[in-house]
């Protein structure tokens, strides 16, 4: 019986010590001080307000985790880490109970302080600065807390930073300090609700919600100023509902004077996303395929058509779709024998072209999958303003048309980005005409309300 119980013990001794054991899937459990269940909120409208209407998700974060990609966002992992600041506290082993300061933090995956824990936790009152890190930029601070992780694949590095710290920092690298400030506003509420909404699968395990590139939105590529500051504390805690819950609060760089609906996210309706006339003109059917042609060779007077890729075009050898039909699909056409835009959704955005090979035929439908098929990174992509851009890997939106010319073949278009949400550039045309960051949204976000917790 003694030796039973002795050998119950050390199983029970052994599960516990695993249990405890910091490995690759470890989470980190934020203290309770930094996360704070928002869910009496008021509705912003006109100057009025509405009091303890409720988020039917309600609203959890006050602090925000970040995967922080290498340099290039080519991936999570990082061969090695330096953190430089004043005054910093790294903190190792189990439940983080041993700490050093200093000036410098210096990890890979050799790293001592990994011995016990497979994940670290560097904090400081200041602001850290990833040594290396986008340098292009002048390598931007970060505020608040590190968390290091050691995996197979590398360092994952994630930040815990403070909700609206953050959105200042998305402010700055998605639409730019210069902006005026009632475009930072509405691109701040875009960014707060967008990252509230947001939850990563791939992430889970490292209790983040989003990296840092615009797979997601663009955080702390430039170093934000007083006005994106401001945006951010003037519209503190602002997000966009849609029958009381949060909207996925899409929004791209340039229109081509219109915008597309939800269909290009899928088969989930998002009622409040749908296409919208942003030209100055009135509003036109352009489905149709010689409608949209005549519209996308014009320079239809709208808040954009100053921008340079409000129009812009291409030409690409039959051989050079066959490459990136390939590329997309690892399908081999063969010899193109015709190219059809077979279907359009609103705005005019291709949403099926067939292309027939001798070989075989393909139909293309995504948005993102058009853009890359139909794109060559030795092909020059002519600018309304002369310019010419090269080395892209996708064309910049999918609102185009294509024609036979010569030997290849002509593509048209307008608008850079996906082309659903908020265009970027004409809240930034908007906000000049002193329109107001709500009114904005709204046109933009069809019937949202605006919510203050």
């Amino acid at each position: 019986m003694k030796k039973i119980i002795i050998a119950l013990s050390c199983i029970v001794f052994i599960s516990v010590t695993i249990l405890n054991y910091q490995c690759q899937e470890t989470f980190i459990k934020v203290n309770n001080t930094s996360t704070k269940e928002i869910s009496t909120v008021t509705k912003v409208k006109q100057g009025n307000t509405k009091q303890n209407e409720k988020l039917s998700q309600p609203v959890k974060m006050k602090y925000v985790n970040i995967v922080i990609m290498n340099n290039g966002y080519r991936s999570i992992y990082h061969n090695n880490i330096e953190i430089k600041c004043k005054n910093l506290d790294l903190y190792y082993g189990k439940n983080f109970r041993n700490k050093i300061n200093g000036k410098k933090i210096k990890l890979d995956g050799n790293s001592k302080y990994f011995n016990e824990n497979k994940v670290l936790k560097v904090s400081t009152k200041d602001r850290m600065r990833l040594v290396g890190h986008n340098v292009e930029h002048n390598s931007p601070t970060y505020a608040d807390t590190f968390f290091v992780y050691k995996t197979a694949g590398g360092l994952v590095l994630v930040n815990h930073v403070e909700l609206e710290e953050y959105i200042a920092r998305v402010i700055s690298s998605e639409i730019g300090e210069d902006a005026p400030l009632e475009a930072l506003k509405a691109q701040a509420v875009c960014a707060r609700t967008y990252i509230l909404k947001s939850k990563s699968i791939d992430y889970k395990k490292y209790n983040a919600v989003a990296n840092d590139s615009t797979d997601f939105q663009v955080y702390n590529r430039i170093t934000p100023g007083k006005k994106c500051y401001q945006a951010a504390r003037d519209t503190a805690g602002i997000v966009m509902t849609y029958k009381n819950k949060l909207i996925n609060a899409y929004y791209f760089s340039t229109s081509c004077g219109y915008t597309t609906n939800y269909k290009i996210w899928g088969k989930e309706k998002k009622s409040y996303l749908k296409g919208e006339n942003i030209t100055k003109e009135k509003e036109k059917d352009i489905k149709e395929r010689k409608s949209f042609e005549k519209f996308i060779k014009s320079c239809t007077k709208a808040y954009e058509s100053s921008y340079p890729f409000y129009r812009w075009e291409t030409s690409l050898t039959p051989q050079q779709i066959v490459n990136g039909i390939y590329h997309l699909t690892g399908s081999d056409i063969g010899k193109i024998k015709k190219i059809e835009v077979n279907g359009r959704g609103e705005g005019g955005i291709a949403s099926q072209i067939t292309v027939y090979g001798d070989r075989k035929q393909i139909i293309i439908k995504k948005q993102n999958d058009i853009r890359k098929a139909f794109c060559s990174s030795y092909a020059k992509i002519k600018l309304q303003n002369g310019e010419e851009r090269t080395g892209m890997d996708m064309l910049p939106s999918a609102f185009i048309h294509i024609e036979k010319a010569g030997d290849n073949y002509k593509i048209y278009g307008g608008g850079f980005g996906h082309g659903s949400g908020m265009s970027q550039n004409a809240a930034i045309e908007m906000a000049k005409e002193k329109i107001l960051y709500d009114k904005i949204l709204k046109k933009f976000y069809n019937n949202v309300e605006l919510i203050k917790h």
